[in-house]
This record gives C-alpha cells, sequence and structure tokens, in this order.
C-alpha cells in the first residue's frame, strides 16, 4: 500500500534540505578533524614520546657511568689518606640515578599507554563508522530523494494552479447576447433567456412599432413649412 503525507509548506522542505546540507558539512569536517587529530596523537606517542624517551635513556645511562667513574677515580686519588672528600661525586651520581630512572619509567609509561590509546582508537572508528558511511553516500541519496519530492510537488501546484477569474465587462453587453448575473447558475441564466424568447410577439412588434411612433411624434410638433400658392396655380394651369 502506498505511503501518503500531507505537505503544508514546500518551503520547509527546502529550509530542511539546507539545513541537512549544513549539517553534512559541518559532521564531515568534524569527524575529519577527530581522525586527523588522533593520528597525530598516535604519531607523537610513537614517534617523538617513545624514541625521545629512550634515547634520554641512552644519554642519562652514560651520564650515570660517568659520575660513576668519577667517583671512583676520585676515592682512588685519596687512597692512603685519612679523610676522603668524595661528597660532590657522590651527589652527582645520586642525580645521575635518579634521572636515569625517571627516563626508564617514562619509557614504560608510554610504551603501556599506547596500547590503551590504539585500543580507544579502533573503539572510536568502530562507533563513528556508521555516521562516517552515512555521510558518504547514504545524506546524498537523501538529498537526492528530497530535491526530487520538491520538484514534484512543485510542478503537480503548477499544474493544478486556479484560473484567473473573468474580466466583468463593466455592464456593457453586445447585441445579441445575453450575460448572466454574478453567482447566478448556468440553469437561471437559461431560464431568463427562455422569459426573453417566450415574450417575443408583443415585443418584436413594439420594438418595430417604435422607430414609427417616434417618427409621427416628431412630424407632429414640428412646425409646417410655408408655401407659395402661386406656383401651385401655374402648375394646375399648365396642367
Amino acid at each position: 500500500m502506498a505511503q501518503t503525507a500531507k505537505v503544508l509548506s514546500i518551503q520547509a522542505l527546502k529550509d530542511f534540505r539546507v539545513a541537512l546540507v549544513n549539517f553534512t558539512e559541518e559532521a564531515r569536517n568534524a569527524l575529519s578533524g577527530v581522525d586527523m587529530e588522533l593520528k597525530r596523537m598516535r604519531d607523537w606517542l610513537e614517534r617523538d614520546q617513545l624514541s625521545y624517551w629512550q634515547m634520554q635513556v641512552k644519554r642519562r645511562h652514560e651520564a650515570m657511568m660517568m659520575a660513576r667513574t668519577e667517583l671512583y677515580r676520585r676515592r682512588i686519588s685519596q687512597q692512603g689518606s685519612d679523610a676522603i672528600s668524595d661528597t660532590e661525586q657522590k651527589e652527582a651520581l645520586k642525580e645521575a640515578q635518579r634521572r636515569l630512572r625517571s627516563a626508564e619509567e617514562k619509557v614504560e609509561a608510554v610504551k603501556k599507554l599506547i596500547p590503551i590509546f590504539h585500543h580507544a582508537m579502533a573503539e572510536y572508528v568502530s562507533r563513528a563508522a556508521p555516521l562516517t558511511d552515512h555521510l558518504s553516500g547514504g545524506v546524498d541519496k537523501s538529498l537526492g530523494s528530497l530535491t526530487k519530492m520538491i520538484n514534484s510537488l512543485e510542478a503537480y501546484l503548477a499544474l493544478n494552479a486556479p484560473a484567473a477569474p473573468p474580466v466583468e465587462s463593466m455592464g456593457v453587453s453586445s447585441p445579441g447576447m445575453t450575460s448572466a448575473r454574478v453567482g447566478s447558475s448556468p440553469a437561471g441564466a437559461g431560464a431568463d433567456a427562455r422569459d426573453q424568447t417566450e415574450a417575443g410577439p408583443d415585443q418584436d412588434q413594439g420594438k418595430d412599432d417604435a422607430p414609427a411612433q417616434a417618427a409621427d411624434a416628431a412630424h407632429d410638433s414640428s412646425p409646417l413649412p410655408e408655401t407659395s400658392t402661386a406656383p401651385q396655380s401655374n402648375q394646375e394651369h399648365d396642367s
């Protein structure tokens, strides 16, 4: 069974289509920004941080060995004396050992953090995949359906647009034509025409006698022209 919908405003569909386009663009930019940030963080952990602290462990181990060598030399140089002054070398060795332990702890922390970050990144990608797939193809299909719907509704309205009302003749009618009153039905107009037809013979005779009656009235009211009797007598004499 075909589904139907009651559309009250085509403009609302157009506004929704514009909003959907804007949302799609913003969502795509947001997902792209998150992906770039995740890759940057992964590279920072695996390359920058891990490599940096591994290098620091190597350097600090060398510094610790040098501090131990200095302490050993100090003790060798003061053999046989009653008081051995090696406090400074001992403090330097302790500091070097502390720095080495700190670098080694950093390396271990980064190594533990990398798999945790990979797990979180994979979980995010799996949850964002449906939205990513929909934005890459599903939204374009929805936009196409909306565009087709709007075009179909506009074409339907264009076919069913109401005709312009007839222009009234301002009360002037041509001879031989009968104009129906505004709001009257065709049956009423036909009844008026029949009434005019049934009155035919008397009204037509009255219309034919009207010019003759008008001419008689004009003749009676006009003064008679003065005539000369001489020409008439001549005509009678000639005859």
